[in-house]
């Protein structure tokens, strides 16, 4: 699995807005260990910075994210990438589908099947987080992923410019999800958008360290 620590830094990879500094990296380490955190900030600051975030991910068009910051052939190079079912880290267990994330594979984006979901879960009435439990058989997909690898042709097609989708996605992901982030209660101030830094470009990504 990709790091723990480097999972939130993998934002910088496709919206180059919130980019910070980056120190040399070689092709044989995780890319998101190369990201110098910024030191946040607390109190008052911490609610502007997040407020301020909030506008730039509502502000964003389909030209401010980098949809292929691991090159279109990503998935070639590491099979893995197209891996679908149930992802294991340590005691947590997320069920992860390609189809979800087209774009990255510089494909145009469909609707995707339903994600598959726990045998069962429960929140304890003393704790903050909930608790699933997998079939047993899960833990085996990992191990055979030749066989549980989506078939990117079959799926969709590529595309161009690797922000397209399907007609219908749109209307698709509305009823799921939310347009913007900042509630339009909000009496926000719009700042001006911030100058893009270069996009940073790899020719190699270790997703999965086993």
């Amino acid at each position: 699995m990709v790091e723990a620590t480097g999972l939130s830094h993998l934002i910088y990879e496709y919206f180059p807005v919130f980019r910070p500094s980056q120190l040399p990296q070689s092709l044989d380490a995780p890319c998101a260990s190369s990201w110098i955190s910024p030191r946040l900030p607390s109190g008052d600051d911490a609610r502007h910075r997040l407020a301020r975030y909030r506008q730039l991910l509502d502000e964003l068009l389909a030209d401010d994210v980098t949809w292929t910051p691991y090159g279109r052939d990503g998935h070639t190079d590491i099979p893995r990438s197209l891996f679908t079912g149930p992802i294991r880290f340590s005691n947590s267990v997320e069920g992860y589908d390609p189809a979800c994330c087209l774009r990255q594979f510089g494909y145009r984006q469909i609707i995707p099947r339903a994600m598959m979901v726990p045998h069962d879960q429960y929140r304890p009435a003393s704790g903050n987080s909930y608790i699933v439990f997998w079939d047993p058989w899960v833990n085996q997909l990992w191990d055979n992923v030749a066989a549980h690898r989506l078939d990117l042709n079959f799926a969709s097609r590529p595309c161009e410019h690797p922000s397209k989708i399907v007609e219908e996605y749109v209307d698709w992901f509305l009823t799921r999800s939310h347009p913007r982030i900042t509630h339009p209660s909000s009496d926000g101030v719009p700042q001006p958008r911030p100058l893009l830094v270069h996009q940073v470009s790899y020719d190699f990504l270790l997703l999965f360290q086993i």
